[in-house]
């Protein structure tokens, strides 16, 4: 018997982790709270380098038994391997499952946080132009073709 089922268990229990600390940035991000946005960052990237230390992990195992390629492994041949044994290896294949489906979940929050960050971020960037007397329309072209925008007289910092 191959020694993954423990990893996919521990793998489970970190992406629901994930998923909840996503909802929880999600939220954070509502609220403007960039103390919590900071920690739950932390957090994330604490499990996502136990994530790879356990893909790693699995990876090796699933070389030292001959399941993958040594020097090309691929998760389509540990499937394809996996598809052609008995039932006893039906929990690891539910365990496979569940992670896949909590991994998807994670995508799709992880893509609805980016979108909301960077909504953010543009209502900041243009609020903190209009404070410096900016505007998106009076920009002019450096030396280098980037634009910079023209600083107005009547700013609100001058006021």
């Amino acid at each position: 018997m191959i020694p993954i089922v423990p990893i996919f268990i521990r793998s489970k229990e970190i992406l629901e982790k994930l998923s909840s600390l996503l909802d929880e940035e999600r939220l954070a991000y509502g609220e403007l709270n960039s103390e919590v946005i900071i920690d739950l960052s932390e957090q994330k990237q604490t499990l996502l380098d136990e994530m790879n230390q356990l893909n790693e992990k699995r990876v090796n195992i699933l070389i030292k038994f001959d399941i993958v390629d040594r020097k090309k492994p691929t998760e389509a041949e540990f499937k394809n391997w996996l598809s052609l044994q008995d039932s006893s290896m039906d929990n690891v294949r539910l365990l496979m499952q569940e992670c896949e489906t909590l991994l998807k979940k994670c995508k799709t929050q992880n893509n609805t946080n980016a979108r909301i960050l960077n909504t953010l971020q543009k209502r900041n960037k243009h609020l903190f132009e209009l404070l410096q007397g900016h505007s998106s329309k009076n920009k002019v072209y450096t030396a280098r073709g980037s634009t910079r925008p023209i600083s107005s007289k009547h700013t609100l910092g001058r006021a």
